[in-house]
């Protein structure tokens, strides 16, 4: 009978001391789960190459654009730099900002370059062939496509516009999928991840 009654006291207690060790963790964005990601390396307009791999440690921001792209992509770009002025020095140092054109065919290093200097960005922004990106874009579900126009290069580029929060261990653990996301909410997921993760 005492064994019956001490087991029974261990089934109501144990739930609580696995509650406050486990505290369930909600993003405002997508919660990913810790998926995997597809590892790649591509060409940094500021010149080295740039892989994902060697951001193990840090809690990675990988955001989708190209320079030519005149409505979405620059308020993407501008709310990265927001959520960056956002973040403290100590924060900025446990975190990679970077950001992946989907425009290989016009958006080269020096054009990037160009493009991000203008606009007082400094994370990386890359770029390379169509054979390095293709797998980034089907990996992260972007799937840019070429649309005509009557632009100087002939064609502009629809795209879907993620933007990804990985762990420190590059595992996916948010997205968010509209290209005009609330800043203050991101960086409530950026910084919960900073802590858990």
């Amino acid at each position: 009978m005492r064994i019956q009654a001490f087991v029974l006291a261990m089934i109501l207690l144990l739930p609580g001391c696995f509650s406050e060790d486990e505290e369930e963790i909600t993003f405002n964005g997508r919660d990913l789960g810790g998926s995997d990601t597809y590892m790649f390396t591509l060409e940094d307009a500021q010149g080295p190459l740039w892989n994902l791999s060697d951001q193990e440690g840090k809690v990675v921001i990988l955001v989708f654009m190209f320079t030519r792209c005149d409505n979405t992509c620059p308020v993407t770009s501008q709310n990265v730099k927001m959520v960056q002025d956002t973040l403290t020095e100590d924060e900025l140092e446990k975190i990679s900002i970077v950001s992946v054109t989907v425009d290989w065919r016009h958006d080269s290093p020096s054009e990037l370059r160009n493009w991000t200097e203008d606009r007082g960005y400094d994370w990386p922004h890359l770029t390379g062939s169509k054979q390095s990106l293709d797998p980034v874009y089907e990996n992260y579900g972007v799937f840019p496509v070429e649309e005509g126009d009557d632009s100087e290069e002939g064609y502009s580029v629809a795209h879907p516009s993620p933007t990804y929060i990985l762990d420190t261990k590059l595992k996916g653990r948010v997205v968010w999928s509209d290209y005009d996301f609330p800043v203050d909410l991101f960086v409530e997921d950026v910084r919960k991840v900073l802590e858990h993760y």
